[in-house]
């Protein structure tokens, strides 16, 4: 009989989980009743990666070890039987950059995310899996309870090798939306860059296989994976693997706008489920109407009045589980700013104005006005970003003209001289000088970047640094009235002072700069 337990000790060491998962040390193996001895084997082999070559899971299985056999994992020290069941294939399958693949038992209804070890290389793993396979295990089987397919355990472990292993295989992958967000506990830590890349290769390659896979729907709801990637737990991926993500998808088909058979559009889930970094990139792509957009039968029902609406309910709601509703409070907030900062502003006219709903405006108000307040930031940032060049070429020119040798006349001239300027003068003639050397990059950039969406306010802001950073890189290309020459000076002095002029910059024709509805902007 192959013996694997004498191997223990070439067993690549476990990782140390990370915060809030479990390792192999932490749990116990449960084999669904009846398994053997020998499946014991193969099974308990192939968890702790005990197994050294694909030989011996052959060897096993001629010994009457089977490979379609099945267990989960449970916390040492509870008793409970896990609800997670995996096969053995599946868990053959490990996570190339030790991020969360398997669920223990951790209580009777509590599970908690498991990160077992690696094989020692990708070309045993590969070799293994094709072992098992081989010897009778189903590349679509799964374990039953909560447990998922191998191809499902392969993408949650971000593990291209399994991949494809199974794709060669001819792996069942329609039907059940393999390319929906891999799910994550509450407990699991956020992913590592290292995790986002495998998961993003992992993606790539199954719509290089099928890439209709991208329009399919999956959940109770019929749910685009947009959808189902607005109800994914937001704090799990970044804001760049949900960019990467969602363009991935988009660009194969699947819908950003439509909603589910409940009606509800993507970004109204977005703003349900408090999904901030799906909220962002929708409202890059989306129009303003679509932003603004209500409900089928609920036009006043735009995702501003969703997240209104849930913040309003965790702040009544504070004094009974205090820290719990804090926590949804500042996440509901920073939706909210998410929202408008997309062009959501409009909604604030739609939001009830009921006594007992009133207060709902004053909730949006208020972030409007923290939002305003970060945008004169970002403006003074990006004027002194786009002028940084040409001014400190200008000062250092300011420095240097007065000593500059200077000859007047023909030959026999005077001695060379220092040059004499008056007040400011060589600093604008540094200036205009600069001006020649440096093309002003497009502070506009540095504003989209803020405000995400398609709005007036957008509109209003970018038009108005965009004519500020001209007008100070150029100043002969303006108008001479109200200052000539050394207003541009001045300007250049004002910005690396650190004085803000931007409201004056951005009040036009006596109209309120914000973008807000009447009543709606300081």
């Amino acid at each position: 009989m192959a013996q694997l337990s004498s191997a223990a000790s070439q067993a690549p060491p476990p990782a140390v989980p990370p915060h809030g998962c479990k390792g192999l040390d932490d749990v116990d193996i449960v084999p669904d009743e009846g398994v053997s001895v020998v499946t014991r084997q193969l099974l308990e082999g192939c968890i702790r990666r005990t197994v050294t070559e694909a030989a011996q899971v052959t060897q096993l299985i001629r010994q009457g070890a089977d490979p379609r056999a099945v267990g989960g994992l449970r916390v040492r020290g509870t008793t409970d039987d896990p609800y997670w069941r995996y096969r053995c294939l599946s868990f053959a399958i490990d996570s190339p950059t030790d991020s969360l693949s398997f669920s223990a038992q951790s209580g009777a209804y509590g599970s908690v995310p498991v990160v077992l070890p690696q094989w020692s290389s990708r070309q045993l793993q590969h070799d293994i899996l094709n072992a098992l396979i081989d010897g009778g295990a189903d590349v679509n089987a799964g374990g039953g309870g909560g447990s998922s397919t191998p191809i499902m355990v392969a993408i949650r472990a971000g593990n291209l090798t399994a991949v494809e292993v199974l794709l060669a295989r001819q792996v069942d992958v329609r039907g059940f939306a393999v390319m929906r967000l891999p799910y994550v506990g509450g407990a699991a830590p956020s992913a590592t860059r290292e995790y986002e890349d495998a998961t993003i290769s992992v993606f790539r390659r199954l719509l290089q296989h099928d890439s209709t896979l991208a329009a399919e729907r999956g959940g109770p709801g019929g749910d685009s994976l947009v959808n189902l990637a607005a109800m994914a737990p937001s704090s799990f991926f970044s804001q760049s693997f949900i960019d990467q993500y969602l363009t991935l998808i988009t660009s194969h088909r699947a819908d950003m706008t439509a909603a589910d058979n409940r009606a509800i559009p993507p970004l109204q889930l977005a703003a349900l489920r408090n999904s901030p970094c799906v909220a962002h990139w929708l409202c890059r792509h989306l129009t303003a109407d679509n932003v603004n957009r209500g409900m089928t039968n609920q036009p006043n029902h735009t995702p501003l009045a969703v997240a209104a609406d849930w913040l309003n309910r965790h702040i009544q709601q504070q004094q009974q589980q205090g820290e719990e509703h804090s926590r949804w409070i500042r996440q509901y907030k920073t939706i909210i700013g998410v929202l408008l900062r997309g062009g959501a502003a409009p909604s604030i006219a739609r939001l009830p104005t009921a006594t007992d709903q009133r207060r709902h405006r004053h909730l949006v108000l208020a972030e409007y006005a923290t939002v305003l307040n970060e945008l004169s930031e970002v403006v003074m940032s990006a004027i002194n970003g786009a002028l940084a060049p040409q001014r400190d070429h200008s000062l250092l020119l300011a420095r240097l003209l007065p000593l500059a040798p200077h000859h007047d006349g023909a030959h026999p001239h005077p001695s060379p001289s220092n040059m004499a300027f008056g007040p400011h003068e060589a600093e604008a003639i540094g200036w205009k000088i600069g001006a020649f050397l440096h093309e002003p990059p497009a502070a506009v950039a540095a504003i989209n970047q803020y405000l995400i969406g398609e709005s007036l306010l957008r509109r209003r802001v970018g038009a108005a640094v965009g004519h500020f950073v001209k007008s100070a890189a150029h100043p002969d290309e303006q108008q001479q009235g109200g200052g000539g020459r050394d207003a541009i000076p001045a300007a250049g002095r004002q910005a690396r002072q650190g004085d803000r002029p931007a409201a004056a910059v951005l009040r036009r024709e006596g109209q309120p700069w914000c973008g807000a509805p009447p009543g709606g902007c300081a």
